[in-house]
């Protein structure tokens, strides 16, 4: 009986030892945070719920460019890897400034489907409104109704954006206004003495 009770354990310890296959499913659009994606993860970690932030340098790199013209109301927020001019106005209002990767099309297509809003080809890009920024020819992107979320933002209803894409000296460069529909709105002409008033760094 004492061998057979051993026998038996020992099935029991191998059975518990079992490892089983997980396969995780889901899927959503890639951002520049997957460059982190945690691989040995459970499906929640992997697409995004539990998984840690990518991280940051304590300091923001120094920005290539400088604002000669800062609105009224827009108060400087710190900066980080992806905001090299970061700014706040009215009660949820972003405005910032980021060197970017990708094209020019993939990145307003993307800022468009932010708004579920329907991409543009090559021609459509080409038909938008021409935009200087230091130098650089850039498109004037607007999109208005629902922000479905992005960068770790909630989705918001009654949103807007406005902002600039062009390619810069060192890469792709954004700026972006983004928050309530009337406060963008209110601020789509300072957002433009803005883009105008940047130069590059001497």
């Amino acid at each position: 009986m004492r061998k057979v009770a051993m026998i038996l354990g020992a099935v029991a310890v191998l059975g518990a030892c079992k490892r089983e296959e997980v396969t995780a499913s889901g899927k959503r659009e890639l951002t520049m945070r997957d460059e982190n994606l945690v691989l040995d993860a459970d499906n929640d970690a992997r697409f995004g719920q539990g998984r840690m932030p990518a991280p940051e340098p304590t300091e923001a790199p120094e920005s290539p460019f400088v604002a000669e013209v800062v609105p009224d109301g827009w108060t400087t927020a710190p900066g980080s890897a992806f905001r090299l001019l970061n700014y706040k106005f009215g009660t949820a209002g972003e405005a910032y400034l980021s060197i970017s990767r990708g094209g020019v099309l993939e990145n307003v297509n993307r800022w468009l489907g932010q708004f579920d809003a329907e991409a543009v080809d090559q021609a459509g890009l080409e038909a938008m409104e021409s935009v200087d920024l230091a130098g650089h020819q850039g498109v004037w992107v607007k999109a208005d109704g629902n922000f479905g979320g992005a960068m770790g933002k909630q989705a918001q209803e009654a949103w807007s954006l406005r902002g600039v894409v062009t390619e810069g000296p060192k890469g792709l460069v954004t700026v972006k206004l983004l928050g309530p529909t009337e406060e963008v709105k209110a601020e789509e002409e300072r957002l433009r003495a803005f883009v105008g008033g940047l130069r590059l760094q001497k």
